[in-house]
């Protein structure tokens, strides 16, 4: 049985990023993105929650995916599609999706800006000076990489025939496994650690995927809900930052007992936000950028800024993933599904 509330936390995830990034542009800790407002406290909060628990949540939901879909198909056929449906789309994204990102940013801050700077000017990868940059495809990147990297091991685990380990763990070391992310976090790229990811990516795979552990997850979560909110708390003020990992891994295990105790459900609307999920995140932060940099020379009263570039973004994204997954070379050049 396919288990939607995998589907529906994937989609909250990647709905929650559009006021997630519209919000950045209103960050008070000093980061001018690609464009920069007024400094606010709410959504630099908002920001300081979610990204405890965002992108791991979707690595995690991603080693568990690819454990589904190794059941069904073999090494082979898994690195096919992993071509298709990842390193394609981010190819073509990073050649027409991402730049106007970097070049919107180089007309904000210095006042013009060369398009082409975008694929010959190299500093930090952050693209908040003009230059190159992944932008918000560096999941994409990652979890290729990643996927690539674990197939020899996930397909040898599948030859052997062993089940998931999660449900002969004991539930406290399910716990303690959140020191693996933690560990994989010493190693950094353009800010983001690779190693850090593949932990959530494997932990997913080998310990998410089986019903006795994920029955815990649900028979205990709010056992879970208190334990992540006392440890991020404990986190935040006492240990300042330390081992932050770990309680993005408490959060997961938070999440997935109470998805699957609310969110198992499907229907036409859950459907299509899951079906569009990826073309979502593949689109969304180049509209962002570009309604909001518009927006702004519309009003500077931030009331109606972030609604209207909120309303304005979500409308372009959704609007840009119907015309491009309509041809069968746009579908196949952002991965998209029919």
């Amino acid at each position: 049985m396919r288990k939607h509330y995998i589907d529906n936390l994937r989609t909250l995830t990647v709905l929650l990023l559009f006021p997630y990034h519209i919000f950045m542009v209103y960050n008070n800790w000093g980061e001018r993105w690609y464009i920069h407002g007024k400094d606010l406290w709410f959504p630099s909060f908002f920001i300081d929650i979610c990204s405890m628990w965002m992108m791991p949540l979707l690595f995690t939901v991603a080693g568990i995916s690819s454990r589904y879909a190794l059941e069904r198909r073999s090494a082979g056929e898994y690195a096919k599609e992993r071509v298709n449906k990842l390193l394609v789309p981010l190819i073509f994204g990073i050649l027409l999706v991402v730049p106007i990102q970097s070049y919107i940013a180089g007309v904000y801050f210095n006042g013009g800006a060369g398009y082409l700077d975008f694929f010959t000017k190299f500093t930090d990868l952050s693209g908040y000076d003009g230059a190159f940059t992944p932008g918000h495809l560096w999941f994409i990147l990652f979890l290729f990489v990643i996927s690539m990297v674990c197939l020899p091991f996930m397909a040898l685990y599948k030859q052997k025939g062993k089940g998931t380990l999660g449900d002969n763990t004991p539930f406290i070391c399910v716990i303690l496994l959140g020191l693996l992310p933690c560990i994989g976090s010493m190693l950094k790229i353009g800010g983001k650690s690779p190693t850090e990811n593949l932990a959530y990516f494997l932990l997913g795979y080998f310990f998410l995927t089986g019903d006795k552990l994920l029955e815990k997850l649900e028979k205990y979560r709010w056992l879970l809900l208190g334990l992540s909110v006392a440890y991020a708390l404990f986190m935040k003020y006492v240990l300042k930052g330390e081992f932050f990992e770990a309680a993005c891994w408490l959060l997961i295990l938070t999440m997935l007992g109470w998805g699957r105790r609310h969110l198992n459900f499907s229907g036409r609307i859950p459907a299509y936000l899951s079906k569009s999920s990826f073309g979502a995140y593949l689109f969304h932060q180049s509209w962002i950028v570009v309604t909001a940099f518009f927006i702004f020379k519309l009003t500077d009263k931030t009331a109606l800024q972030i609604p209207l570039t909120f309303l304005s973004a979500i409308s372009l994204t959704y609007l840009t993933y119907e015309l491009c997954r309509r041809p069968p070379v746009t579908r196949w050049m952002f991965g998209l599904k029919k």
